[in-house]
């Protein structure tokens, strides 16, 4: 009997040996708020009901072998008595896995919070030969993209995140900073705030400054870097057909400015930009409601179809923005300081060469996307997934030049050292067909509309985290000035072709 208490009481040890380093541990680190607090509480309270269970178990197990051994004479234990002995160590190594575990969990967040982000070192090349239409570009420098994310789920029905980033204030089509200004150091602001509640897996309402409802990183519609203000929602549900078995509801409003003028001075620079003066300037908009439908087309065959409607109210202070006597009184009174220059990012048609009034009158952006993926092929032993996107889009708020069309092969992907990736791309975007400040500024060099384009990319894995990323752009002009329709681009058709490489290495924790 005396051996038994030995053993339970060695057994207690090892349990407050367990639990002891671990509350001394959650009690030495500053709690961040008290959800934190009880968190930590629950974790031990759990360990401590979880090795009281497990000390009773062997303390009962240690009895009934014992019994025998008081009324037989000494003898080897049998195949099964070694049961006794092998439930020890396996509950002892189970549990300190689990402990392990958790440990781990609570070191690698903060408060409950989750990091990741990504660093990303670019080099970036532009030239283009200067002829009697538009001069030469030939920009060689160096960039790089720092973004760190923290997500934390409030509870089972909320989540908040928030995303830190790179990059100038005055360009929003990019987090990439420029390597320059002697050793000043660089900003980091925030990229993305919002609180996501979603009660159930088919719904999810959306507040704060986030990515658009519809982005895809395609480089169609939206730049990958551009970020709203706004809400979102979105809501699906399971359809009977396999080729098109879910379908998925989106909307979006957004806030793209905040005039606060309830009476227009004849002086204002809204003024430029199509307002009459004595009347209120109210806030630009952007609307953006659609669905989208996915199916299967057998084991291997994936399909997407996408339907949407881009509506802009206000949208000339869009362009207001890109002026050089606009920007103070469209984004100063909304960030609380003066930026240095305005918003960059051009290729829409005005009224005016340069002006605040774009020549389309309204901007109201229907779009239809396909794609189709085959996930199912290999090379090598890696999975090499082919797929073919098609998008195309028309601003029915106008009557011309108001298209823009997108073709898109892929072929690999990167997830390990040695995974390559091909992509070529073909786009045309009309000066009249999508806003120029919110779309891609890769895929359009100084010029984001009224452009047409062929990009390849080349990507090769370092290693799971490292990539080796390589586009390549080749961009025409399309349009040409008419002053009689009161047209006017910043570079015309006829204009040398513009080349462009982005070579950068891309690392992601």
């Amino acid at each position: 009997m005396g051996g038994l208490r030995m053993k339970t009481c060695l057994w207690l040890v090892v349990a407050f040996a367990v639990l002891v380093p671990s509350s001394m541990q959650a009690s030495e680190e500053k709690p961040i708020s008290m959800e934190a607090i009880m968190e930590e509480i629950s974790l031990l309270r759990t360990l401590i009901a979880e090795q009281q269970q497990q000390i009773e178990q062997l303390h009962n197990a240690l009895k009934t072998a014992a019994a025998p051994a008081t009324t037989a004479a000494p003898v080897e234990d049998p195949p099964g008595a070694g049961g006794v002995t092998a439930v020890r160590p396996q509950a002892s190594t189970a549990q300190a896995e689990d402990v392990s575990k958790k440990l781990d969990t609570l070191a690698n967040s903060l408060g409950g919070f989750k990091l990741s982000g990504d660093f990303r070192f670019r080099a970036d090349m532009q030239a283009r030969k200067g002829n009697a239409v538009a001069g030469p570009v030939q920009n060689v420098r160096s960039r790089y993209r720092i973004r760190l994310n923290a997500d934390k789920d409030l509870d089972s029905d909320f989540r908040f995140h928030i995303q830190l980033s790179t990059g100038p204030y005055n360009v929003q089509t990019t987090n990439d900073q420029e390597f320059g200004a002697m050793a000043v150091k660089q900003p980091f602001a925030i990229a993305e705030a919002f609180i996501d509640y979603h009660p159930s897996s088919r719904l999810s309402l959306r507040g704060g400054r986030m990515e658009e409802v519809f982005a895809d990183n395609s480089r169609f519609l939206w730049d990958d870097d551009v970020r709203f203000n706004g809400f979102q929602q979105t809501a699906s549900m399971a359809l009977p057909s396999r080729a098109f078995n879910k379908i998925e509801f989106r909307a979006a409003e957004y806030f793209l400015s905040n005039p606060n003028v309830p009476l227009l001075a004849a002086t204002s620079p809204f003024v430029t930009a199509g307002y009459q003066p004595g009347q209120k300037v109210r806030d630009a908009n952007l609307f953006h409601p659609g669905l989208l439908v996915t199916g299967n087309l057998g084991t291997r065959w994936t399909q997407q179809a996408t339907a949407d409607i881009q509506l802009y109210r206000n949208q000339n202070q869009i362009q207001l923005s890109s002026t050089a006597v606009g920007f103070p009184a469209v984004i100063n009174n909304s960030v609380g300081f003066a930026l240095s220059g305005p918003i960059s990012a051009f290729g829409n048609a005005t009224t005016t060469p340069g002006g605040a009034i774009y020549n389309a009158p309204r901007f109201q952006i229907a779009r239809l996307a396909y794609r189709i993926t085959n996930s199912g092929i290999t090379l090598r032993g890696r999975e090499m997934p082919l797929y073919v996107d098609l998008q195309a889009s028309r601003n029915v708020g106008t009557h011309w030049l108001r298209d823009a069309i997108m073709a898109t092969a892929n072929f690999g992907q990167i997830r390990q050292f040695g995974d390559v990736r091909f992509l070529y791309q073909f786009a045309i975007k009309d000066p009249n067909a999508i806003i120029a400040q919110f779309t891609d500024d890769d895929l359009g060099t100084g010029l984001t509309t009224n452009i047409a384009v062929h990009a390849v990319r080349f990507d090769l894995g370092l290693t799971r985290s490292l990539q080796w990323q390589n586009l390549f752009f080749i961009q025409n002009e399309r349009r040409t000035n008419n002053p009689a329709a009161q047209f006017f681009v910043p570079v015309q058709r006829g204009a040398n072709t513009t080349y462009r490489y982005l070579g950068q290495l891309a690392f992601s924790f």
